[in-house]
C-alpha cells in the first residue's frame, strides 16, 4: 500500500510535458490584430492620464476652476469620501459575519451550522 499524498501528475505525462504543452500555446500563437488596436488605444490613454497629470502639477488645481486658497481641499475631501466609503462597506459587513447577523454575506464554500 502506497503511503503518502497522490502524484499531482501521473499517467504519461510529466511535468515537463504539461510546462511544454502551455508555453508552446502561449510561445506559438500570434498576437492578434484586435489585440494589437485594443493595445494601442490603451496605451494612447495611458499616455493621456500621464500627461493630463503632468499638466496639473505643473499648473496646479486652478485648472480645475478652483483658485481658493485651500485649492487641495477637494481632492482630500473626495479620497477621504471614497476610500471611507469602501471601508465602511468592508467593516460593517465583517461586524455583521462576526456576529453572525443574516445580513453579512456567506461563502459558499463552506454550510453554515
Amino acid at each position: 500500500m502506497r503511503r503518502g499524498p497522490p502524484p499531482i501528475v501521473g499517467g504519461e505525462q510529466s511535468f515537463a510535458t504539461i510546462t511544454d504543452k502551455i508555453s508552446s500555446f502561449v510561445l506559438s500563437k500570434s498576437t492578434g490584430r484586435t489585440w494589437l488596436i485594443g493595445f494601442t488605444i490603451g496605451f494612447g490613454l495611458l499616455n493621456l492620464l500621464l500627461l493630463s497629470v503632468g499638466y496639473l502639477f505643473y499648473k496646479g488645481v486652478g485648472i480645475w476652476g478652483i483658485n481658493v486658497p485651500v485649492g487641495w481641499g477637494f481632492d482630500i475631501i473626495n479620497f477621504v469620501w471614497w476610500i471611507g466609503i469602501g471601508h465602511a462597506g468592508t467593516l460593517i459587513s465583517a461586524i455583521l459575519l462576526l456576529l453572525r447577523q443574516s445580513g453579512a454575506p456567506r461563502s459558499t464554500v463552506s454550510p453554515r451550522r
